[in-house]
């Protein structure tokens, strides 16, 4: 096949065929690795304008596209097919760019026949390594025809992913750059090409992805992208932050303590699931269903400290009128059948450093029975208000962000008067990207991000430490903790998002059922990886119920104190099946942990099962 195009410097070599299969070449570790010549296209646009976007591919929805190249001055012109017939479906331009140690694809001039374009092709690997969650590494060989579509907030959680060769070392890592909520990958099996989409509907002028190269495995890949991060200005320290904002330190060495206070009791939360309304439901429609007044929850507060718990967070869910998910945007006052406001203020002035208490708050979802319904809600091309999910204040309706923003700032003028150290903003970095047509106020997923950080650094700005739900890579610089459902799977999970972040935020882990309810997650992960214990409280009696258990899990916060502002500096698997893993950290301290039923032993030293050892310089 014809060469097209031939680029090398000291570290890369790039040769482009006129199908567009390339060889790329890591000269460091003479490594090569090969890009086919074809990428699975989508005909439609990709994304539909809905809340939660689908992942999910079946065969039908795409097409296998190939790909003819022609060198146009320094650049390339190339020619999108489809088949049966080589359709043409039109054609974009490509400049190939080596800087020192990455090669960079950019993107430009995409004709607007293509609705989506994936491109460059996917290169040739052993393993996939995804940042989803803690962060997926997918070996299996068999994956056939399931394909997926990962964007950022959407399967991904940092603009990144990778793959690996020979013995699981030699690894690419491909970075999205220019206008980044507008990208993607589309995988299959163990392929993955970047995937382009249009902003407001048109292409903007510049798509790019970064190709770096490293002998040091996912490890690699992320300190690759660490790196990348403070570059690019999303990467701050904890140790900053508590610089700027001292009561970020309450959770270093503590825990959350998470009380879901109230709700309001909604037939249509199950109608509109098509689900069975339970007993008791439809003759209490409209009530408030109290689970823990404000004097419950000070009776906890002190308890736990009385147990020994020394710093953390009070998170306090559903304090706001109507209880959890009821009124939101309209919060104020807060609700009414849990007690006074002078009884709330009293609580978070009395838990002031060491200790945070934080308000569960959120500015993406407005519900029909608030009074600012449908002020600020995201309106697709066609002017339809876009719908969210049926929660627990019933079917909710999605702000645009800056709606979420104008909301914010209103709200705070109220809240404020309670002496808060300490918020919590659910969802403010954790979903996808919207586009809003709204002719008042229209805004691109690029914007979209950048008016969720605008949220954020709102309340950095009143001096508060910050909490949200999960996060993606743009939230890491501007919240200090996260909860999350992070999970282990053996040989499987690998910590990708505390490779790169751990000592920017500090996490915290929750069960699958979320935060209305459920035990404590088992504690082993949180000493891998370094986390905060979090801890559900959902009534006063389930509370003593699980004192002893309480007591007992306090070495997890001792754990933290030593490592909680530290970088995680390596992780890897010390037995075949993935059921022993090791961590490392900056502060010299490293830790193995067994998640097998039955003892291990490993370097002569015995780990018990379902236990852990700490080792120390």
């Amino acid at each position: 096949m014809k060469e097209v195009l031939k680029k090398e410097n000291e570290f890369i070599s790039v040769s482009i065929n006129e199908n567009c299969e390339a060889v790329l070449v890591d000269k460091k570790s003479g490594t090569q690795w090969n890009m086919g010549a074809m990428a699975f296209q989508e005909e439609d646009p990709i994304l539909k304008g809905v809340a939660w976007e689908r992942n999910e591919r079946s065969f039908c929805d795409f097409y296998s596209g190939t790909f003819k190249a022609e060198k146009l001055g320094e650049d390339l012109r190339i020619t999108l097919m489809s088949p049966p017939n080589n359709r043409i479906m039109g054609s974009f331009s490509c400049k190939v760019i080596l800087e020192e140690n990455y090669v960079e694809y950019r993107v430009y001039d995409i004709d607007e026949s293509i609705n989506n374009l994936s491109y460059p092709t996917s290169i040739e690997s052993e393993s996939l390594v995804v940042p989803a969650g803690v962060g997926k590494w997918i070996k299996d060989k068999s994956a056939g025809w399931e394909c997926t579509f990962l964007l950022q907030n959407g399967g991904l959680n940092m603009r990144w992913l990778g793959g690996l060769k020979d013995d699981e070392k030699h690894g690419w890592i491909a970075i999205l750059g220019d206008d980044y909520a507008d990208t993607g990958f589309y995988t299959n099996g163990l392929s993955a090409a970047p995937t382009w989409l249009k902003s407001m509907g048109k292409w903007g002028k510049n798509r790019s992805v970064r190709y770096y190269f490293t002998s040091n495995g996912y490890v690699g890949m992320s300190k690759i992208f660490r790196q990348y991060a403070k570059d690019i200005g999303i990467f701050k320290s904890l140790e900053e932050k508590i610089k700027e904002v001292p009561s970020v330190n309450n959770l270093l060495g503590g825990r959350i303590l998470s009380f879901f206070q109230c709700s309001t009791i909604h037939e249509d939360f199950y109608t509109n699931q098509m689900l069975r309304v339970p007993q008791g439901v439809k003759e209490n429609h409209g009530k408030i269903d109290v689970k823990l007044t404000h004097s419950d929850v000070a009776t906890v507060i002190k308890e736990a400290k009385e147990l020994g718990m020394e710093k953390g967070v009070f998170n306090m869910r559903g304090t706001f009128q109507g209880g959890y998910d009821e009124k939101h945007p309209d919060i104020w006052p807060p609700e009414p059948a849990l007690g006074t406001v002078d009884e709330l203020k009293e609580i978070i002035t009395d838990n002031q450093n060491p200790f945070s208490v934080v308000l569960h708050d959120n500015y993406q979802d407005i519900y029909q029975h608030s009074k600012s319904f449908p002020n600020g809600i995201i309106e697709d091309e066609r002017g339809n208000l876009m719908p969210g999910g049926p929660w627990h204040g019933g079917l909710c309706y999605v702000n645009c962000p800056t709606a979420g923003v104008e909301y914010a700032k209103r709200n705070w003028e109220d809240l404020k008067t309670l002496g808060l150290n300490g918020y919590f903003i659910d969802t403010a970095a954790c979903v996808q990207f919207y586009e809003c047509y709204d002719k008042e106020h229209p805004l691109s997923r690029n914007g979209d991000w950048q008016t969720k950080r605008e949220l954020m650094q709102f309340y950095k700005k009143e001096g508060l430490l910050l909490g949200s739900e999960n996060a993606a890579d743009f939230g890491a610089a501007d919240l200090d903790f996260l909860e999350n459902r992070h999970e282990q799977i053996p040989g499987e999970t690998i910590p990708l998002w505390n490779l790169v972040f751990h000592d920017a935020a500090f996490s915290a882990r929750y069960g699958t059922n979320g935060t209305s309810g459920g035990e404590p997650v088992r504690m082993l992960e949180n000493m891998l990886w370094g986390y905060a214990a979090f801890w559900p409280v959902n009534t006063l009696e389930d509370w003593r119920n699980k004192k002893q258990a309480f007591i007992e899990t306090l070495f997890v916060d001792q754990w933290h104190k030593k490592v909680g502002l530290a970088e995680m500096t390596n992780h890897e698997y010390l037995s075949k099946d993935g059921y022993v893993e090791k961590t490392e950290f900056s502060s010299g301290h490293s830790i193995i942990v067994n998640f097998a039923d039955e003892d291990r032993v490993i370097d002569g030293k015995t780990i018990k099962a379902q236990d852990y050892l700490i080792l120390e310089e």
